[in-house]
């Protein structure tokens, strides 16, 4: 697992921290499209009631780009590029992670609890998912 403090070695992938406002009434964090994220928001969604063992995920995108972020809980987000492969535990509602496209992602062992936010640079398209593994090393390699 990489800590939040590890470089990542995937590429076209990124590291975000909210802004994090705490007083005695709790803290409050926002986001806005091209300012804490490097993209214009299209879409919103989240991921909650997991069950335990379930994986989220396992596909690439070839246009969208998502940045996610575990706002209870924690999960762990492994990421590839058809080169490098890496693993990153979300755990603190201000720490996200940008996800380019042609990154791989798999989303396991959610606690739980645990609400995943996602907010993507696209509106949802089928042609955009790449959902089988190997034709996502193929095409990878294709562009290279």
């Amino acid at each position: 697992m990489s800590s939040p403090e590890a470089p990542l070695i995937v590429r076209n992938c990124s590291r975000i921290e909210l802004p994090v406002f705490t007083d005695g009434r709790g803290s409050l964090s926002f986001v806005e499209g091209d300012r804490q994220v490097p993209f214009p928001i299209a879409r919103v969604f989240y991921m909650y009631g997991i069950p335990a063992g379930s994986r989220r995920g396992a596909h690439g995108h070839r246009e969208v780009s998502l940045a996610l972020f575990a706002v209870a809980g924690s999960v762990d987000v492994l990421l590839e590029d058809a080169t490098q492969r890496q693993t990153v535990t979300l755990s603190r509602p201000q720490h996200g992670l940008v996800i380019g496209p042609w990154v791989w992602h798999e989303l396991e062992n959610f606690a739980a609890g645990t609400v995943c936010l996602a907010l993507a640079s696209g509106v949802y398209d089928e042609r955009d998912y790449i959902r089988d593994h190997a034709e996502f090393r193929r095409e990878v390699a294709a562009r290279q």
